[in-house]
């Protein structure tokens, strides 16, 4: 099999949206989704592009550029896949951060990692401002649903 030459994540996966749109690119287990509070059921390659570059837009639109660093607090969510994929195209490194980790192990990432967003859970978004705060980091937090800054 011949496997195509793409620069990145993303171009693979919009190569794969474009040849495939009706596939499952996600498919949330009802078990899983119970778990997370999310919807269960199969997410295809075209609604995932198209979240994707909703995403993709946000971010460009608020100024986020290539080579900068978000963190990610989302565990392993269908929504953490997008914003991951979102990010990607535009050129900016993902920082995923453990879901069980405490105050002064998410400063120590926020310290070394010096991220621009960081984007979180609901319930653990204080969490990470206050571990920006101990390290002097004006890191903004937002939730997967809120605006961007």
């Amino acid at each position: 099999m011949n496997m195509p030459d793409l620069p990145s994540v993303f171009a693979a996966f919009r190569d794969t949206a474009t040849h495939f749109p009706d596939r499952a690119f996600l498919n949330v287990l009802p078990e899983t989704a119970a778990i997370y509070d999310i919807k269960a059921g199969e997410i295809s390659y075209a609604e995932a592009q198209t979240e994707v570059t909703r995403l993709r837009i946000a971010l460009d639109n608020a100024g986020y550029r290539d080579g900068q660093r978000v963190m990610m607090l989302m565990e392993n969510r269908p929504s953490f896949f997008l914003w991951w994929l979102a990010l990607n195209e535009l050129g900016l490194s993902v920082v995923p951060v453990n879901p069980d980790l405490r105050l002064t192990e998410l400063s120590y990432m926020i310290g070394h990692a010096e991220p621009v967003l960081a984007v979180a859970l609901p319930g653990r978004c204080d969490d990470l401002r206050n571990a920006a705060k101990a390290v002097d980091c004006a890191m903004p937090v937002v939730t997967p649903t809120d605006a961007l800054p």
